[in-house]
């Protein structure tokens, strides 16, 4: 007899976490779809892409010629030597700053990793579906890639996570 109720709670367990992923997926499916009408969060993610690639593109047509823009808006050139020089200070300092974010992300990603959760999940799709359906309102309000402001509202959700974890382990 109780056998059979142990196997009927699982069938239901396992019922149920199917219709779940059912919703789950659908739910993220509608997300996309969205997505893909919002011109708004399109043009946001394009320019997510065209941005770095921007600077990228003058970051190493500089290299290639170092130059300054005078009060007149002209461009004037470096000498050969301070030219060069230029160039191993810009390339000592970029290659710094991409190591040193690069183990700051990491550092982070651990730190994300311990207090991630479903509910971190839910508020993830939450605000992103909150951003997607109001992304013109938004756009209006905020001149801000809507990329961006998501990642913002995450990224802080999860440090107020991480500090009340902190504050109350300290307890």
């Amino acid at each position: 007899m109780k056998e059979k109720a142990d196997q009927k709670i699982k069938s239901l367990k396992q019922e149920m976490k199917e219709k779940t992923s059912f919703w789950q997926m659908a739910y993220i499916i509608f997300l996309v779809f969205e997505m893909i009408k919002s011109t708004v969060v399109q043009n946001d993610l394009i320019a997510c892409i065209k941005v770095p690639v921007r600077v990228w593109c003058r970051y190493v047509e500089w290299v290639i010629r170092p130059s300054e823009l005078n009060i007149w808006g002209e461009k004037e050139y470096f000498s050969t030597e301070w030219s060069w020089c230029l160039r191993v200070m810009a390339i000592i300092i970029i290659v710094g700053a991409v190591i040193a974010g690069e183990m700051f992300v990491l550092k982070k990603i651990e730190q994300y990793r311990r207090v991630w959760d479903k509910y971190s999940i839910r508020f993830m799709v939450v605000s992103l579906e909150m951003i997607i359906v109001s992304s013109d309102v938004l756009r209006r309000c905020m001149p801000i890639n809507l990329v961006v402001l998501f990642g913002i509202i995450n990224i802080a959700v999860i440090e107020i996570r991480i500090y009340y974890r902190r504050a109350n382990e300290i307890y």
